[in-house]
């Protein structure tokens, strides 16, 4: 979307938004930074401090210096027995980690989380040993019932973590965290960072559209001049015509797309065949979930996630007597496997 079309977007949003729009203290579409956590020495979680950076976990192999693999999942706030899902899906989620080859760096976003899967997250045990965590409830959410969280496995090193509350009816934001890259090459390159965004576009149908506007913002974050290269990923609520040309307006790659997935695919869908047969019947399956990407990174792999999987044995008779499904959420998770490129490589904290 070029500079003068997103201005006039932007007009006509804000007033066709007016007083609808998501009340914020700093102004809208502008970077308000945050805190992230580790682990301390003490097993407990605590804001990591600009001074010291933290240690990475000693038993965890040394990283590949180009490898990356990002996973993203879009577990439903809105439906009942919010603790057994996320537990189920952290459980599933667990294996995945496990089954990642070892020195492959990784990166999770979350969408859609409420305030007891935020307990979930920061109480296991696996997450402790592997990752830093963007937040730790939702203090830093444009809406304080629900928002996104991002777990960074904790040998990268974090330069910074931010959000940029989108134009938006559903309090919708983008969560950024800058990796630090090193150059062997040129140590003193200015573009020395991979940013990562995860969002939750906007939902349903707007007029005007309010997603290419969000995905617009996004896309300038990941395109300044410090950054090497970007990823923007989360529950992309694509469900108009519009929405297959998104990446493409805005100079993105669909990582779906360049690992041979085909628009319109079956296979592609992320969404749909977990819901209500009342839904299933009103709204057709979609690729609601993507990665897209810039710069000097590759995507190698793509691949859906989270198919089939649901709440532990125990629970699923009293989740079928009080008329829920037994699924974690209504949405598969997406995974998607990059290579950097180029001269930047990741550095490893510690």
């Amino acid at each position: 979307m070029s500079s003068a079309n997103l201005a006039l977007h932007m007009e006509a949003l804000h007033g066709a938004l007016n007083s609808n729009l998501q009340k914020v203290q700093e102004p809208l579409c502008k970077p308000r930074p945050q805190d992230y956590y580790c682990i301390s020495s003490g097993n407990s979680w605590q804001p990591a401090r600009a001074d010291r950076l933290p240690a990475s976990n000693s038993s965890l192999p040394a990283l590949h210096n180009r490898n990356i693999r990002l996973i993203s999942w879009n577990i439903d706030v809105l439906i009942p027995f919010a603790e057994e899902r996320m537990g189920a899906a952290l459980d599933y989620l667990n294996e995945v980690v496990s089954s990642t080859p070892p020195n492959t760096a990784i990166i999770i976003l979350f969408q859609e989380m409420g305030a007891s899967d935020m307990r979930q997250i920061r109480e296991r045990l696996w997450v402790k040993e592997r990752f830093h965590l963007t937040d730790m409830d939702g203090k830093n959410w444009p809406e304080s019932y629900y928002g996104t969280t991002m777990l960074v496995d904790r040998r990268l090193k974090i330069d910074s973590v931010f959000r940029v509350p989108w134009y938006s009816k559903f309090g919708r934001d983008g969560l950024f965290v800058d990796i630090r890259l090193s150059n062997k090459v040129d140590p003193h390159a200015a573009n020395n960072k991979l940013r990562v965004c995860n969002t939750h576009l906007e939902s349903l149908v707007a007029d005007p559209p309010i997603r290419p506007m969000q995905l617009a913002t996004a896309s300038k974050y990941l395109s300044q001049s410090d950054v090497s290269c970007g990823i923007v990923a989360g529950d992309f609520n694509a469900i108009q015509p519009f929405d297959q040309t998104l990446h493409l307006e805005n100079n993105l790659r669909d990582a779906y797309l360049e690992c041979g997935g085909s628009e319109d695919s079956e296979q592609g869908n992320t969404w749909g065949y977990q819901s209500p047969l009342a839904v299933r019947e009103r709204f057709p399956c979609r690729r609601m979930d993507k990665v897209f990407c810039r710069g000097s990174i590759q995507a190698t792999d793509f691949s859906r996630i989270g198919i089939d999987v649901k709440v532990a044995e125990e629970h699923r008779e009293m989740m079928r007597e009080a008329g829920s499904l037994e699924w974690v959420t209504d949405h598969y998770g997406i995974m998607a496997d990059f290579t950097l490129l180029g001269d930047g490589e990741l550095s490893e904290a510690g």
